[in-house]
């Protein structure tokens, strides 16, 4: 297991722990009555979380970025319904009031309202929500703003069911799971791009899950009333200053969380990429541009792919290095071979074969790139057995190898090289089409060529082993995309 899955699974073990404790457990019967305590620590930190999530909300304004908008407005929410809650505290302000439970009981399931393209993604209104976020949080926050003032204008407006209803049992089981996941996805992203502030994300956001049984506590002021108001407050500001404090956010590249809601996991990878990775992909700049271009573009494609089919965090990660560095061994290839403008011999050939072992030794010496090692030496493989330098077949060959195989192939066959002009597309799919079972794993295939047409043609790694980064514009993947990828699956 990872270290990220380790710590987040140990974090999730250490709430739960606390939560019975303090709420069935031997401190359930615990009690602190302090209106006045509640009312000043609830509003003060409600208060900071408000401003926390609007610098959050602000920065994804500035650089478009979906996902964390639409994560900062749930945010907004989920510190907006404790303040009104602290607001009409009784005994403060207000006496007795229905206001006090629903603000709480209401907080959670509103924010994963708003949350809720973020759970369903890869759905149409999901993708819809990717391209209209700004429409989605101005109308979700306005709805909340609007809840705030009922509920404090006419606090006993809204009854919501007892803590012992079936209802609010499901609710807070389901809230709680909800939350859950997003702090998962979190968690991801932290495993892709190695960035801390995804990884602070998704641990705050386990503190926030567990306020989604507030609305199942009976007994105000007990041990465990106490301690899920202290956990949703540092839950909330906590995932607000993950996402806020990123050495990279301050630059023109997208957010490591952006892109990802639209099928762009790649400058979350980008991202996380260490100087070595980096210096590997300048190195073959400086020895062929055609190469480096190659392996960048490879890469990109392979992550898509390797979405597609389902890999995530680490796995996808590995993927990605992979793919990127498949040809490093290439740094070991006589340039008058490489960059020969002509077919080449058998000798030649065969010197060239050399580049998987090559390039896996390479990474083994670097332990963090030596995961991605096994794969590069198999990129060559053939499912029918008949590739190198192993001879695998079948599924013995890795997934990952399998996928680079593909995306290597076909961005070979695309693009201009020094001993031939690029071929069209339709005939790169065709010559897939009739090697897929021989030379390449025929789902990977289908997979491959369903993914190439929403591929956008400023690559999100353009900027891999450069001293300059590309400012690279949010891309929008277009509405029609999803009717030529029909097409294609219909096609093959």
């Amino acid at each position: 297991m990872s270290f990220g899955r380790a710590a987040w699974t140990t974090m999730v073990l250490a709430t739960a722990v606390v939560s019975i404790a303090t709420l069935v457990g031997p401190f359930a019967t615990s009690t602190w009555v302090q209106p006045e305590l509640l009312f000043s620590i609830t509003t003060v930190a409600a208060a900071t979380c408000v401003v926390a999530a609007t610098t959050v909300m602000a920065l994804a304004d500035r650089r478009n970025m979906a996902e964390v908008g639409l994560l900062g407005s749930a945010l907004m929410v989920a510190s907006v319904m404790p303040l009104v809650h602290g607001l009409v505290t009784p005994d403060v302000l207000y006496e007795d009031n229905a206001a006090f439970r629903a603000s709480s009981f209401l907080a959670l399931p509103v924010a994963v309202a708003v949350a809720s393209p973020l759970l369903f993604r890869t759905s149409a209104f999901g993708r819809w929500a990717a391209r209209r976020w700004r429409d989605w949080t101005l109308l979700a926050l306005l709805a909340v703003f609007v809840l705030g003032a009922v509920v404090v204008f006419y606090p006993n407006a809204i009854v919501v069911p007892g803590p012992r209803d079936p209802f609010t049992l499901v609710m807070s089981f389901g809230m709680a799971a909800a939350m859950l996941s997003l702090s998962l996805r979190q968690l991801g992203l932290f495993e892709l791009g190695r960035r801390p502030s995804n990884f602070i994300a998704s641990i705050s956001i386990v503190l926030l899950a567990a306020t989604a049984l507030l609305p199942l506590v009976d007994t105000p002021y007990s041990a465990g009333f106490w301690w899920l108001h202290l956990s949703g407050s540092l839950g909330v500001f906590g995932a607000c200053i993950g996402m806020v404090v990123s050495k990279r956010l301050s630059q023109s590249a997208q957010d490591i969380l952006a892109p990802v809601l639209v099928r762009e996991p790649l400058v979350a990878f980008e991202l996380g990429l260490s100087p070595v990775v980096h210096q590997f992909v300048a190195d073959l700049e400086m020895k062929d541009e055609i190469t480096r271009d190659h392996v960048v573009r490879t890469g990109e494609l392979a992550l898509r792919v390797g979405e597609r089919m389902g890999m995530r965090g680490r796995e996808l990660r590995r993927l990605g290095l992979a793919a990127m560095l498949h040809d490093v061994g290439k740094l070991h290839t006589p340039n008058e071979i490489l960059k020969k403008p002509a077919s080449l011999t058998a000798d030649e050939y065969e010197i060239i074969k050399n580049h998987p072992v090559d390039g896996e030794r390479m990474l083994l010496a670097e332990a963090s790139l030596a995961e991605a090692a096994p794969i590069v030496r198999s990129h060559h493989e053939r499912v029918d057995g008949r590739g190198y330098p192993d001879g695998l077949v079948g599924d013995a060959i890795p997934l990952p190898s399998r996928i680079i195989a593909v995306c290597d192939a076909v961005d070979a066959m695309t693009h201009d090289r020094q001993y031939r002009k690029a071929m069209p597309m339709q005939m790169a799919f065709a010559i897939l089409r009739e090697h897929a079972g021989s030379q390449w794993d025929p789902e990977v295939v289908k997979q491959v060529m369903l993914t190439l047409p929403a591929v956008p043609s400023v690559s999100r790694l353009d900027a891999v082993g450069r001293a300059d980064e590309a400012d690279l514009d949010a891309i929008e993947i277009p509405d029609d995309v999803t009717e030529l990828l029909e097409a294609v699956d219909a096609e093959i």
